[in-house]
């Protein structure tokens, strides 16, 4: 008994402790405004975006894109790269001179009539096709073994982007962003599930004639195999696979930096002295 009050001691200073705990999980978030808000401007003109890469497409679908992520937000009305090209072309202007140009700028922005300019190019561009050794596996539809090989296809995506404020030439926002995409599939083989020694396939198949029948089926001129720098390879112009898989890394890329333009947990612009 006469430990009785040291044990209701320890009630009364326990409970408080649980009631905040249980405040604390159930609390709602704060607001969390974005990295840098492009509310508060008045218009933002997107300068044609640069090229560093072997695709020439790249630049121009970065630079939709983007563009379309920014309108989305509702922030500020944006000229978009098309426009401020026509532009530049009237003036014979370069859009590789804007960044330090201060007398281009001016005019890009009294012309636009913009306070806020997105400078960006098309960093990388990588396309990576590899067709595996043969495998004796579980096929994916019937799950019976089966002789077959994967062919992997991937696409990487580089993009830079930087915002400038017109008359000064301030940078206000720079970031590098990636987006990575890919594909395996698998592709049977007629070769007899008995078979179980890899050096036996030669009896059986002619691996070359095999990708080749691999490339007609998808209806795709995609090679056997490429490495993943390759300078002198395209593939999505001829390949819909690849074709898919660049616009979704483009839209990675673009995603993986336009988040610092999005506020959090509920964030509005009325809410960005909370």
């Amino acid at each position: 008994m006469r430990e009785q009050p040291f044990s209701n001691l320890v009630k009364i200073l326990f409970l408080p402790a649980a009631v905040l705990i249980l405040q604390g999980c159930g609390g709602t978030q704060k607001p969390v405004a974005p990295f840098f808000s492009l509310y508060g401007y008045e218009r933002l003109a997107v300068i044609p975006f640069e090229n560093a890469t072997m695709d020439p497409g790249l630049p121009q679908a970065l630079q939709e894109e983007i563009t379309d992520e920014i309108v989305g937000l509702n922030a500020l009305p944006v000229i978009d790269g098309a426009q401020v090209a026509v532009y530049l072309k009237s003036i014979k202007a370069a859009a590789s001179d804007v960044p330090t140009d201060s007398a281009l700028r001016q005019k890009i922005a009294q012309h636009f009539k913009c306070d806020i300019l997105l400078v960006g190019s098309a960093a990388g561009y990588r396309e990576s096709l590899k067709d595996t050794a043969p495998e004796h596996l579980p096929d994916p539809q019937t799950n019976e073994l089966k002789w077959g090989f994967h062919t992997n296809r991937k696409v990487v995506v580089n993009i830079g982007a930087k915002l400038m404020e017109p008359n000064n030439g301030g940078l206000l926002w720079s970031q590098k962003g990636q987006g990575n995409a890919w594909f395996n599939s698998w592709n049977p083989l007629p070769i007899p599930d008995a078979v179980q020694v890899p050096d036996q396939l030669g009896q059986f198949v002619d691996l070359a004639n095999l990708f080749r029948k691999r490339v007609l089926k998808v209806n795709d001129s995609e090679p056997n195999t490429i490495s993943e720098n390759d300078p002198n390879v395209l593939l999505y112009p001829k390949s819909s696979a690849f074709a898919d898989l660049r616009q979704k890394a483009v839209f990675q890329s673009v995603n993986s930096i336009v988040g610092d333009f999005r506020g959090s947990a509920g964030w509005t612009p009325q809410a960005k002295g909370n």
